[in-house]
């Protein structure tokens, strides 16, 4: 019994993962052509703007990519000047990737229609529906966490665990450690 409802989850997951990516962002990406941008460099750019400012290893690391592919996706979100390169300040032999102004406004605007998409969605199910979902997803995700207050520390704006750079996120935790959480 077990074995059939962990087989049935895992189709399930990976239904709503390809739906989600699928849909949400990769058609986006597609039907929004003008932006010029992949998938891999828009990971890239919402990894740096979630961050604030990182090297080109935490790039690599976050997005589970090689160090040289970190930074060929860098040199071109530079020549679209969606970041900038710098050095850091600790050490001048890394360097300190930021993003531009133009680049967390095409984050947030691909976040804002890919939230009017997932909205579209959500309306074609009942309240119960919605509820339910929201429900199944935060004990799925809390239990893949292994902790309880995993989900306090998530940004409801901008997704990210635990955001430096959110401006929302320091508004709803104050300026508490993270895990005080203000409705």
């Amino acid at each position: 019994m077990r074995e059939e409802c962990a087989s049935f989850a895992e189709k399930l997951t990976g239904l709503f993962s390809d739906i989600v990516v699928k849909t949400m962002t990769v058609q986006l990406l597609r039907e929004l052509d003008e932006l010029d941008i992949t998938l891999s460099q828009l990971q890239a750019l919402t990894f740096v703007a979630e961050r604030g400012t990182c090297s080109v290893g935490a790039i690599a690391e976050g997005l589970g990519v090689t160090h040289p592919a970190a930074v060929k996706l860098v040199e071109k979100l530079v020549r679209k000047d969606l970041v900038t390169r710098g050095v850091m300040e600790g050490d001048h032999r890394q360097s300190a990737i930021g993003v531009t102004p133009s680049g967390r406004r095409l984050v947030n605007e691909i976040r804002k229609e890919r939230q009017q998409r997932l909205e579209r969605v959500l309306d074609r199910m009942t309240a119960a529906e919605r509820q339910a979902l929201i429900q199944g997803l935060q004990g799925f995700v809390t239990a893949a966490l292994c902790d309880d207050s995993a989900l306090d520390q998530l940004c409801l704006s901008c997704q990210a665990l635990l955001p430096t750079d959110c401006h929302d996120f320091r508004m709803l935790v104050g300026a508490g450690s993270g895990s005080e959480r203000k409705a």
